[in-house]
């Protein structure tokens, strides 16, 4: 992988046109992820927005010029979802009664967010897949989905 102190300026118009194909296919997929939210059977929209930001996760590698494997990117969003819920959770009960199906796509949509910038933050630096340290990653995704929730709330997503 070349240095990112060596890029020349044509390499970061490059990345920068690279990083606003990743951020149309984040929208995209928060998109989806929140429609998913409002589906009325419980575990039915976790389960499609699982596949919806697995599918996010193979776009953004094959963007950035990574391999995918479909076991280790599912591997990771359930690991990633899995670690997350509880954050997730916590908001539901906190709502009233009835409202998840209100919060639900909120919280898909800033969890799907959190993941596809997190995953960028890393392939923008030239950090593979297999490479990224998830332990001390928690706190750059926490971050994300806390930027992710407001973005969806006041409906300001980027969609350069």
């Amino acid at each position: 992988m070349q240095n990112l102190l060596t890029m020349t300026e044509n390499t970061n118009t490059q990345q920068s046109k690279t990083l606003k194909k990743a951020e149309r296919i984040i929208y995209k997929h928060v998109m989806w992820s929140m429609a998913a939210g409002v589906l009325p059977l419980h575990f039915v929209d976790s389960i499609a927005v699982m596949f919806i930001q697995n599918d996010m996760l193979k776009q953004l590698c094959h963007l950035y010029n990574y391999d995918y494997d479909e076991n280790i990117g599912k591997s990771i969003v359930s690991s990633i979802i899995a670690s997350s819920t509880a954050k997730g959770i916590s908001m539901l009960f906190k709502s009233a009664k009835g409202a998840d199906r209100v919060i639900m796509p909120i919280i898909s949509g800033a969890f799907t967010y959190a993941m596809g910038r997190f995953f960028i933050s890393f392939f923008e630096k030239g950090i593979g897949l297999i490479d990224i340290d998830f332990r001390t990653g928690e706190e750059l995704f926490n971050e994300y989905f806390e930027k992710g929730k407001e973005a969806i709330k006041n409906s300001s997503i980027k969609t350069h």
